[in-house]
């Protein structure tokens, strides 16, 4: 179990170092990270990410070690990355996030504090307690039509991002958290109340215990080309809530 008393929620500080990735901002909150986001190794990344969102070593390895060698700063011989490292914008960070606004014009780092409205924008998208993979295509479709144009690069990214919400935070239709590891091809489905307070409040969801399975670069790139047919296909038929 990933979320237990071991590692208790403590909300950033003035001072301490957040990110635009609420995954890595509730990694520190919770103590996987530094508490305050500062001098972090691309080791501590990969064992941390690893932990809690159930990544394969050599995604995670990926993910930690090109976001500090993109984003971090020289420590001696040593490699380190400040979470706020990550705010530069157009680096790893893009316009059209789901619930952080736009970087303003002229300005180097992005914003870093949830904007509740996007939130609330995202878990309205559906009627019910979930949201489904084409809700959350749905979502990002209409953000980013609100947002200036991404570039192929940034574009990808956001589909990587929406495909790892998806199978972190993802359980069986029908189920609260559901049993063993889905069957191959069944669709999931993502609570609201997960999303609300890990995005809301960058704090482990009450209730999750960790991704039904482990996620693996490849997978990933196999749903990135299906949320990517997803989007087109809700563009195309104008469904987007545009």
């Amino acid at each position: 179990m990933t979320n237990d008393d071991r590692h208790p929620y403590l909300p950033a500080t003035p001072g301490d170092s957040r990110s635009p990735c609420p995954a890595l901002n509730t990694l520190a909150n919770h103590g996987y990270l530094p508490h305050d986001g500062r001098s972090i190794s691309p080791s501590q990344l990969v064992a941390a990410i690893r932990q809690v969102y159930g990544l394969s070593w050599a995604f995670a390895t990926l993910l930690a070690y090109g976001g500090a060698a993109k984003c971090g700063h020289a420590d001696g011989l040593s490699l380190k990355l400040d979470l706020h490292d990550l705010a530069k914008h157009n680096v790893i960070e893009h316009d059209g996030s789901l619930v952080h606004d736009d970087t303003a014009t002229g300005q180097t780092f992005a914003p870093t504090t949830v904007d509740h409205h996007l939130l609330r924008q995202l878990l309205d998208t559906s009627d019910s307690t979930h949201l489904s993979l084409r809700d959350l295509c749905r979502a990002q479709v209409r953000r980013q039509a609100a947002s200036r144009p991404l570039d192929s690069l940034p574009s990808y990214v956001s589909k990587g991002e929406l495909d790892l919400i998806y199978q972190v935070f993802g359980v069986t239709r029908g189920s609260e958290r559901g049993s063993g590891s889905p069957a191959e091809g069944e669709e999931l489905v993502v609570p609201k109340a997960f999303l609300e307070e890990w995005l809301g409040h960058e704090r482990l969801p009450e209730g999750w215990d960790g991704p039904l399975r482990e996620i693996g670069l490849v997978a990933l790139v196999e749903h990135v080309k299906q949320i990517s047919n997803l989007e087109t296909e809700i563009k195309s038929s104008g469904k987007s809530g545009l």
